[in-house]
C-alpha cells in the first residue's frame, strides 16, 4: 500500500476528482434515470413476506384476482354463457334471425355454424353491455303465456334441433324441456312485443345530488366520506354534559368560526337553489331544526329538554335497528316523530357518541359530539385544513380535540419534506462541531460532502446494482445514521493523524534533536522546493502510519455496523428489509470514502497551510484559533478526569453498570473452596428484568400505523374517538366481528414473488394434484364439513341457503326429481337417478348448473361470497364449446379438470382481536386439527391450507420473532468481525457484553417511554445495534494495537486515542436527534429520541464498563491471543515505527547508532529521512494538525496526556507490511533489546519520565 499513501500524500488532487466524478456519476444516473420515490402511501410494505402466513395470504389475494372478471377463475358458470353467445342465443327459437340482424348490423363476417353435426367456432362479435341488458331481459325475466310460466332456461337442444334441423350438444348449467315450434313462435312473439314496448318507454331519471334541501334547513343527510371534527367540553366538571344550553351556545360560537375560516367557502357544497354553502351537521343545528329556530343562537332550556325527551324515547327504535338513514323510501317501524326527517337517527348515528344514552337507563350524558362540514374529504381540502389549523378551535366551554379529513397520508408526505429543516439543522450543528474540534473548514466541508456522497452512491447500488424498485420511506432515517458514522470516522481519524504528528515529534524531543526555527525552508523563501518536497516526503510518513491505525478501525465498525443492518434482510417485513440493504450499503459506501476522499482532503490542507502559512496570515492564523485553544485545554482537562475516573475505580463502574465480580470463599466439608460469583449490576439487571421479564416490548395492538405525534388531531382520531361513534364503530367494532375460517384446495400456497416489492406477488400456482370430481374426494369432503361442525371453534350459522359447503347443497340439489309433470322437464341426469358419490362426468356435468341456480337466487337470501368452487374459465369454455380456449397466463390450467379450486368457508367462534396470544392460540388450534384430519385424506384433497384474517397477526408475529433473529445475528457477526481482527478471545468476549448490555438498557429506555414493537420500532432496534457496536469495538482494536504489554497503560493508551473521538461523535450525533424533537412527524421524533438515548448509552457503556473490564481483567502479556500462521513472518515486522526507524538514523547520522540489523534498510532512504527530519516539527502546524502546533508552544495543550505516560510509535512506511498485532505483546521484557528478531521490531527503550523530562526540558530551551 505504500503506492497508495504516496498518492494521497503526493497527488491527493487526483484521488479526490476520481472520487469526486464517480459519486457525481452516480448521484446523475441515479436520479435521473430512475422515478424519484413516491411516498403517498407510507405504510406500503408493511407487511410480512415469505411467512408461512404471509404466503397463504399472498396465494389467498391472487386467487380473489384470478377470480374477477379478467381472471383464469370464475365463480359462477352463468358469467361464461351470458359473456360468449355460445349457450344462450341457441337456447330459443329464432335464435338464428337474430343472429342475422347482429351480423347485418355489425357487418361482421364472424358467424356461429353447426353444419352437419359438427360444430365449426369462430370468434364472435363482442356485446356491449346495452346489448347484454337486452338478453337478460329478454331470456331471464319469466313471461306468462297461455297461463304457464315460460323461461328462456326451458327451451332445450332437441327443440332447437327440430326447428333447425340440426342435433345439438348437451350444454352446462341448462334444463331440458319439450316444446312444439307452434308453442316456440307464439312465445317469442309476445317476449318480442313486451320487448318493444319497453324500448319505447323512457326510462326513469337517475337519482341526481343536487344539494337541495329537502327539509328547508339542511341539504341531504351526513355521511362519512364528510369532513368531520370532534368537539369536546374542556374546563368543566366530570358530571357535565354537552346536552345543555351553555355548551350548545359555545359549540354555536364555535361553529360560526370555522365555517369563516379562509377557503371554506372555495370547497364547500351549495345549495342549488340559493348558492350558499350547506349547513354543517352537528347536535346544536339539529335542536335548533327540530325547535322551528332560525339561529343556534335563539335556543332556550326548553327547546334543549323537548329534543332531549324526543331521543330518549326514540332511542329504543334506534337500538333496535328499526330506523334508517332514509325512512322516506325505507319502511321504518316507529313513530312518526321518530322518523321525522331522519333526525333522531342522524343525531344518534353521527352526532353523539355510543354512550350518550344507555340501554335501561334513564339518564343521558353528552361527552363528545361531532359536526360534519359540507366538505368532502380529499387532498382538496389542504389548504383549507392549514387555515383552519392556524385558527384557535375552542372557547370556554368546547374545544375542538380531534378530525378526519382524509388527508393524513397526503399530510404526512407533506410533513416529510418540510420538517426536512430539522434535519438539516441537526447536519448544520454536526458541521459546527466538527470544525471546533478539528480547527480546518475545509476539511469539514470535504466531510460532509463524504457523507452526501456515501448516500448518492448507496443510492445508485440499491436502485441499479440491486435493481430495487421500492424505496420505503424508512430509507431516508438511514441520512441520520450516515451522518453519526461519518463524523464518528471523521474524527477518529483526524484524532489519529494528530496524534501521529505529535508522536514523531515527542520522538524527535526524546533524543534531543534540535528543532528547526519557525524560518525554515517551508517559510523561507529560497528552499520553497525543497520545503515542499520535506512536506511532501513527511506527508506520506504520516499518511501511512495513521491510515494504518484508523483504516483498520474505521473498518471494524463499519463492517460490524453494516452487519447489522444487513442482518435485517432475515426479517420477513418489507420496509425493514429494504432498509436495511440502503443502510448497509451506505455504511460500506461511508467507508470507501473515509479511505479516499478524507485522506485525500486531509492532505491538501496540509500541503496548503505547509505552503502558506506566512508570517501575516500566521498572526491572523493565531487569533482566529485561540478559541480552539481553550476548548481543547477544557477538553483536555475533561478527558484526563474520566480516564483518571476508569483507571482507579473501575470497580465501581462494573458494579453500577454491568457485573461485578465478588470473591465469596465456602466451607466444604472443611475444605475451602474458591469460586467467583457474578452479580449483576444495578443497571444491567433492571434493563434485563424490563426487557425480558416484564413488561417487555410490547406488540402494537392497532393495525393502523401512526405516522403523526400522539396529540395530533388526525392521530387523536384515529386512536382514541373513531370507535366512539356508531357510524364508524359498526364498521370498526370488533365485539361483534367473528374470525372466519377458510380452507382452500387446488391452490399451492406460495409467494414467488418479489419479497422486496410489495406490489409484485407473483401468480397463482394450481395444485396439480388436486381433482375435486373424484368421487373419494367428494366423501371426504362431506365428511369433513360435517366434522368440523363438531369442533369448539366452529359457530353455528342459520340461513336457507348456506354457501359455505357447497357438497351439502350440491347433494341436496341434485336430490330433485328428474321428471316435472307439470312443466314437462326432464332434469335427467342431474337428478335423484344419480347416486352419491357422483361419477366424474356427472359432476362435472352437474355442478355448473347447481352453482349457476344458486348465483340466481334473491339476495335476501344468498349473497355470494368467497366460498365455493373455482371454475377454470378456460377448461369450462373447452367443453362448452368443444374445443380450446388459449389461455395467455404463464401457468394455464389444465383443460381436463373443470374445478381448479374450493373454498370452505364458516364463521368461527374467536372474536376478531388484537391480542397476539390469543389469535395464536386460535390459529394453532386450528391448524393443529386440519393437519389431524389431512392425515387420512385422499391425494387429491391432501394439500389443504387454513387461511383468514391473519394478516395483522403475521405482522405481530414477524416483528416479536424476526426482530430477535436480526439482533442475534448481528451479535455474531460483530464478534466474528472482532475476533478476527483482534485476535483475542478476552476483548471480543468483554466487547460483546458491552453491546449486550448497551442495548438491553437502550431498549428498556425505550420500554419505559411507552414504545411498542411495531415496523419503525423493529428499525430502530436494528440501528441501536450498529450504532452501539461502534464505540466498544473502537476501545476494543485501540485496546489491541497498545505497545504496551500490561494492561494499565494499555487501557490508558486507548482512552487517551478514543476518549475524544467517541465523545464527539456521541454529542454531535445525540444532539443532532435532540433537534428533531420539534417536528410533528412521528417518525423524525422517535429517532430523534432514540438517537438521543443510544448515543448516550453506548458511550456511557463503552467508555466506563467495557475500559474498567479491560482495566481489571485485560489481556495482557499475550494472553489469550491467536496469530494466523501464514501471515506470522509479515505480521511481526508491522509496527515498524517511523519514530524509532528515524530516530535511529538521525542518530546513525551522527555516529551513535551500530544495530547491525539495520543494514537490510535502504541506505538512500534513511538518508532521505534523515534530511527532512527537522521539517517535520516545524511545517505540519495546519488546522487539522493543530494539536502538533500546540504541543510544540505550550506545555498545556489537550495531547499532552496523550504522549506524556507512554510512547506511540508511527509505524515506519518504508516497510509496507499490515499492522502487526503481535508486538503490542511481544516479550519486551523476556527479549532484550539487542535480541530483536526483526528490524521493524527492534524498539529504543526510552522510560515515559524521561520521555516527560527530556520533552519538558526540551520545550522550556525552545521557549
Amino acid at each position: 500500500m505504500q503506492w497508495y499513501y504516496k498518492l494521497l500524500a503526493r497527488r491527493p488532487q487526483l484521488v479526490l476528482v476520481a472520487v469526486g466524478i464517480f459519486s457525481m456519476a452516480c448521484i446523475i444516473v441515479a436520479l435521473f434515470t430512475r422515478k424519484l420515490p413516491d411516498f403517498d402511501d407510507p405504510t406500503l410494505g408493511f407487511e410480512a413476506r415469505g411467512t408461512s402466513i404471509g404466503k397463504r395470504w399472498t396465494a389467498w389475494r391472487n386467487l380473489l384476482e384470478e377470480t374477477s372478471s379478467a381472471g383464469r377463475l370464475v365463480a359462477n358458470p352463468k358469467e361464461l354463457t351470458l359473456g360468449t353467445n355460445n349457450l344462450l342465443p341457441k337456447r330459443f327459437p329464432g335464435a338464428d334471425a337474430i343472429r342475422k340482424r347482429r351480423k347485418n348490423k355489425s357487418k361482421k363476417k364472424t358467424s356461429n355454424a353447426v353444419i352437419d353435426g359438427e360444430a365449426t367456432q369462430k370468434k364472435l362479435p363482442k356485446y356491449s353491455n346495452k346489448n347484454i341488458r337486452m338478453l337478460k331481459e329478454l331470456y331471464h325475466n319469466q313471461s306468462v303465456t297461455n297461463g304457464e310460466i315460460v323461461s328462456f332456461e326451458e327451451y332445450d337442444n332437441e327443440t332447437m334441433a327440430h326447428r333447425s334441423g340440426r342435433q345439438e350438444v348437451w350444454e352446462y348449467g341448462r334444463n331440458q324441456s319439450y316444446y312444439t315450434e307452434e308453442i316456440g313462435n307464439k312465445t317469442m312473439e309476445k317476449k318480442r312485443a313486451k320487448w318493444d314496448t319497453l324500448r319505447k318507454l323512457k326510462p326513469p331519471p337517475e337519482p341526481i345530488e343536487t344539494h337541495i334541501p329537502s327539509d328547508g334547513f339542511f341539504c341531504e343527510s351526513p355521511n362519512k366520506e364528510y369532513a368531520h371534527l370532534v368537539v369536546q367540553r374542556i374546563n368543566h366538571n366530570l358530571n357535565d354534559s354537552m346536552f345543555e344550553l351553555n355548551a350548545f351556545l359555545a359549540l354555536c360560537e364555535l361553529e360560526q368560526k370555522i365555517v369563516k375560516v379562509e377557503h371554506y367557502g372555495d370547497i364547500c357544497q351549495r345549495e342549488l337553489t340559493s348558492d350558499d354553502c350547506c349547513r354543517p351537521w352537528s347536535i346544536v343545528n339539529y335542536v335548533t331544526f327540530l325547535s322551528n329556530k332560525s339561529s343556534c343562537f335563539e335556543l332556550n332550556e326548553e327547546d334543549v329538554a323537548m329534543v332531549k325527551t324526543l331521543l330518549y324515547d326514540c332511542f329504543q327504535y334506534y337500538h333496535n335497528m328499526k330506523l334508517s338513514n332514509d325512512c322516506m323510501r325505507s319502511s321504518c317501524i316507529a313513530p312518526s316523530e321518530c322518523k321525522q326527517h331522519n333526525a333522531v337517527y342522524n343525531i344518534l348515528h353521527y352526532l353523539a357518541n355510543v354512550d350518550f344514552i344507555r340501554q335501561n337507563e334513564s339518564a343521558e350524558f353528552l361527552n363528545t359530539t361531532m359536526i360534519f362540514l359540507p366538505i368532502a374529504r380529499s387532498i382538496k381540502s389542504m389548504e383549507f385544513y392549514h387555515s383552519l389549523s392556524q385558527v384557535n378551535l375552542d372557547n370556554d366551554l368546547v374545544s375542538v380535540v380531534a378530525m378526519d379529513m382524509g388527508l393524513k397520508n397526503a399530510l404526512f408526505d407533506e410533513c416529510l419534506l418540510r420538517d426536512g429543516w430539522l434535519i438539516g439543522l441537526g447536519g448544520i450543528f454536526v458541521v459546527i462541531c466538527m470544525w471546533l474540534y478539528t480547527g480546518s473548514l475545509f476539511v469539514t466541508l470535504m466531510t460532509v460532502v463524504a457523507v452526501a456522497f456515501s448516500l448518492g452512491i448507496a443510492y445508485f447500488i440499491y436502485s441499479f446494482i440491486f435493481e430495487l424498485t421500492f424505496f420505503p420511506f424508512m430509507n431516508l432515517l438511514a441520512v441520520i445514521v450516515v451522518v453519526g458514522i461519518g463524523a464518528d470516522d471523521a474524527f477518529i481519524f483526524l484524532k489519529i493523524w494528530q496524534c501521529t504528528i505529535a508522536d514523531r515529534m515527542k520522538c524527535g524531543v526524546g533524543i534531543v534533536i534540535p528543532i528547526v526555527p519557525s524560518t525554515s525552508s517551508c517559510n523561507s523563501e529560497g528552499s520553497g522546493a525543497a520545503a515542499r518536497a520535506a512536506c511532501s516526503d513527511t506527508l506520506v510518513e504520516i499518511m501511512g502510519s495513521t491510515l494504518r491505525h484508523a483504516a483498520l478501525s474505521m473498518l471494524v465498525t463499519s463492517l460490524t455496523t453494516a452487519a447489522a443492518f444487513y442482518a435485517s434482510y432475515v426479517s420477513s417485513i418489507t420496509a425493514v428489509r429494504c432498509f436495511g440493504i440502503f443502510s448497509g450499503t451506505a455504511v460500506m459506501a461511508n467507508y470507501f470514502l473515509m479511505v479516499t476522499w478524507l485522506p485525500a482532503a486531509v492532505s491538501i490542507a496540509e500541503r496548503i497551510s505547509c505552503l502558506m502559512l506566512l508570517k501575516p496570515f500566521a498572526r491572523v492564523t493565531h487569533r482566529c484559533t485561540l478559541p480552539f485553544v481553550s476548548i481543547a485545554h477544557i477538553s483536555r482537562r475533561i478527558e484526563d478526569a474520566i480516564i483518571d475516573l476508569i483507571i482507579t475505580l473501575p470497580w465501581l463502574w462494573i458494579t453500577l453498570l454491568g457485573k461485578a465480580q465478588l470473591s465469596v470463599i465456602l466451607w466444604k466439608r472443611n475444605n475451602p473452596s474458591f469460586i467467583v460469583i457474578l452479580v449483576p449490576g444495578t443497571i444491567g439487571i433492571m434493563s434485563g428484568i424490563l426487557v425480558l421479564h416484564w413488561p417487555k416490548l410490547r406488540l402494537p395492538d392497532s393495525p393502523d400505523f401512526k405516522l403523526f405525534i400522539s396529540n395530533h388531531p388526525f392521530e387523536r382520531y384515529d386512536s382514541e374517538y373513531k370507535d366512539m361513534f356508531w357510524f364508524e364503530k359498526m364498521y370498526t367494532t370488533t365485539e361483534t366481528f367473528k374470525i372466519p375460517l377458510r380452507f382452500v384446495w387446488g391452490v399451492l400456497p406460495v409467494d414467488r414473488g418479489n419479497f422486496l416489492d410489495p406490489e409484485q406477488r407473483g401468480d397463482l400456482y394450481f395444485d396439480e394434484s388436486f381433482n375435486m370430481s373424484a368421487p373419494e374426494s367428494q366423501q371426504w369432503l362431506l365428511q369433513f364439513c360435517r366434522r368440523i361442525k363438531n369442533q369448539t371453534f366452529y359457530q353455528t350459522s342459520y340461513g336457507l341457503l348456506l354457501p359455505n359447503c357447497f357438497i351439502e347443497n350440491f347433494i341436496s340439489w341434485m336430490g330433485r326429481r328428474c321428471n316435472d309433470s307439470m312443466g314437462e322437464i326432464d332434469r335427467t341426469p342431474c337428478c335423484e337417478i344419480s347416486p352419491f358419490p357422483f361419477t366424474p362426468d356427472i359432476f362435472d356435468l352437474c355442478l355448473p348448473e347447481s352453482i349457476s341456480s344458486l348465483y340466481e337466487t334473491p339476495r335476501e337470501f344468498f349473497i355470494p361470497g368467497v366460498a365455493g368452487p373455482k371454475f377454470g374459465r378456460s377448461a369450462f369454455l373447452a367443453n362448452g364449446q368443444q374445443g380450446t380456449a388459449p389461455d395467455a397466463s404463464p401457468h394455464p390450467p389444465q383443460t381436463d379438470k373443470m374445478v381448479k379450486a374450493v373454498v370452505i368457508e364458516y364463521e368461527s367462534t374467536q372474536i376478531f382481536t388484537m391480542s397476539y396470544h390469543e389469535i395464536d392460540a386460535f390459529v394453532r388450534t386450528v391448524e393443529s386439527w386440519l393437519a389431524e384430519q389431512l392425515a387420512d385424506a385422499p391425494p387429491t384433497m391432501a394439500n389443504a391450507w387454513f387461511i383468514s384474517e391473519l394478516e395483522f397477526f403475521d405482522l405481530q408475529d414477524t416483528l416479536s420473532t424476526g426482530t430477535m433473529v436480526a439482533i442475534a445475528m448481528a451479535m455474531a457477526v460483530a464478534l466474528l468481525v472482532l475476533m478476527l481482527v483482534t485476535l483475542n478471545v478476552l476483548i471480543s468476549l468483554y466487547a460483546i457484553v458491552t453491546v449486550t448490555l448497551t442495548i438491553l438498557t437502550t431498549v428498556a429506555m425505550l420500554v419505559l417511554l411507552g414504545w411498542k414493537l411495531n415496523v419503525l420500532e423493529s428499525v430502530a432496534v436494528s440501528t441501536a445495534i450498529g450504532l452501539a457496536v461502534d464505540f466498544s469495538l473502537h476501545y476494543g482494536v485501540h485496546y489491541r494495537l497498545s505497545t504496551e504489554p500490561d494492561r494499565r497503560s494499555s487501557t490508558r493508551f486507548s482512552l487517551q486515542r478514543m476518549l475524544g473521538p467517541t465523545a464527539m461523535a456521541a454529542i454531535t450525533t445525540g444532539i443532532a436527534g435532540a433537534l428533531m424533537l420539534p417536528s410533528s412527524v412521528l417518525a423524525y421524533i422517535q429517532i430523534g429520541v432514540f438517537l438521543v438515548i443510544v448515543m448516550s448509552i453506548s458511550w456511557l457503556y463503552a467508555t466506563f464498563f467495557l475500559m474498567s473490564l479491560l482495566r481489571v481483567a485485560g489481556p495482557q502479556y499475550g494472553f489469550g491471543q491467536f496469530r494466523y500462521p501464514k501471515l506470522r513472518t509479515g505480521l511481526r515486522g508491522s509496527g515498524g515505527d517511523g519514530c524509532k526507524v528515524t530516530t535511529q538514523l538521525e542518530a546513525g547520522g551522527s555516529s551513535r547508532i551500530s544495530h547491525h540489523h539495520f543494514h537490510t534498510s535502504s541506505h538512500h532512504h534513511h538518508h532521505h529521512h534523515h534530511h527532512h527530519q527537522g521539517v517535520v516539527t516545524e511545517q505540519l502546524l495546519s488546522n487539522s494538525s493543530s494539536a502538533a502546533g500546540d504541543l510544540v508552544g505550550s506545555e498545556s495543550h489537550e495531547l499532552d496526556s496523550l504522549t506524556s505516560n507512554s510512547i506511540i510509535k508511527p509505524i515506519g512506511l518504508d516497510i509496507a507490511r499490515p499492522i502487526n498485532f503481535d508486538r503490542a505483546f511481544k516479550k519486551k521484557y523476556s527479549l532484550p533489546r539487542e535480541q530483536s528478531p526483526s528490524t521493524a521490531s527492534a524498539i529504543t527503550m526510552v522510560l515515559p519520565d524521561d520521555i516527560d523530562t527530556k520533552g519538558a526540558s526540551h520545550q522550556s530551551g525552545v521557549q
